[in-house]
């Protein structure tokens, strides 16, 4: 199998593409795909203050080092959220990327907040998920920060959306956007610039450049059903992903109503934020109330 480009040996075949590439083209290739997601979204301005949020996987670390190629200045944001050795080794990943990449890496421990997630019981991924979306916004904005950047794949955004919709949940589906602008003055813009990249392509980009990154899924991560679904649908129609995602796009948005939880001030959709809900929750169970 030849390279498509350059006529080398190829490395992989895109079936979504009908392209076959060699190491080198696929790496340019790669650059390209995510550079026109940025300006045709308009997800990120070079000129802003940004922060990727890192957590050792090769989707994040992808991101990083695309973003730096591109000519992007950044500093990283790793959240360590007390698991263990997995925690320990994502963790050394991110710091050698951050040497790597001459990037500022701050880190922010999750203990800090009085919990970790071995505490955690009962819905895991969902109060994780919660924590870092807290803290990421809020030490971005406590930081001058003015977009905070994610690792999401077409792959999350397609399964996050369907698992969504199929749970009657329509406010959680409405989020899923390359780039969401804040509504509040309390709010960091949010921005995916791998909105239409796959986690294979991802992965591509980082074996062969030579990117660290941990291996693995997270202990406490559940089955992940929606995505199955989503990997069997492209592995019958090559490219439907990338489509479900850009489709998303087309649909109306409602403006969201702003509150503020009495207990940390930050944006909430009640009385009480759910981070604040879940350190009452796990404070007090540590202290042995």
């Amino acid at each position: 199998m030849k390279c498509k480009k350059c006529g080398k040996r190829a490395v992989t075949s895109l079936r979504a593409y009908r392209l076959s590439l060699c190491g080198d083209c696929y790496l340019d290739f790669y650059r390209r795909l995510v550079e026109r997601s940025i300006n045709k979204y308009k997800i990120l301005k070079k000129e802003e203050k940004i922060l990727l949020a890192v957590s050792g996987g090769k989707d994040s670390s992808a991101m990083a080092s695309v973003l730096s190629d591109l000519g992007f200045e950044f500093e990283m944001l790793y959240i360590d959220l007390g698991i263990g050795d997995y925690s320990r080794e994502s963790k050394e990943k991110v710091e050698e990327l951050s040497r790597i990449l001459s990037a500022k890496l701050n880190v922010v421990e999750l203990k800090e907040y009085g919990f970790t997630i071995p505490q955690v019981r009962g819905r895991v991924c969902s109060i994780c998920g919660n924590a870092k979306r807290y803290i990421m916004n809020r030490f971005a904005r406590e930081n001058g920060f003015e977009v905070v950047a994610t690792g999401h794949t077409a792959e999350d955004i397609a399964s996050f959306y369907l698992k969504n919709i199929a749970g009657n949940q329509q406010a959680f589906a409405e989020k899923l956007l390359p780039r969401i602008e804040p509504f509040d003055a309390k709010v960091v813009a949010k921005a995916r610039p791998l909105f239409e990249i796959s986690e294979k392509e991802n992965m591509l980009y980082t074996i062969i450049k030579g990117i660290p990154f941990k291996s693995g899924e997270c202990p406490y991560a559940p089955k992940p059903e929606w995505k199955e679904i989503v990997y069997d649908i492209e592995l019958r129609k090559p490219g439907f992903t990338k489509n479900f995602v850009r489709g998303l796009l087309n649909r109306d948005r409602k403006p969201m109503e702003t509150r503020y939880c009495s207990i940390c001030g930050e944006i909430s959709s009640g009385e009480v934020c759910s981070f604040c809900k879940i350190r009452m929750r796990f404070s007090s169970q540590s202290k042995g109330f």
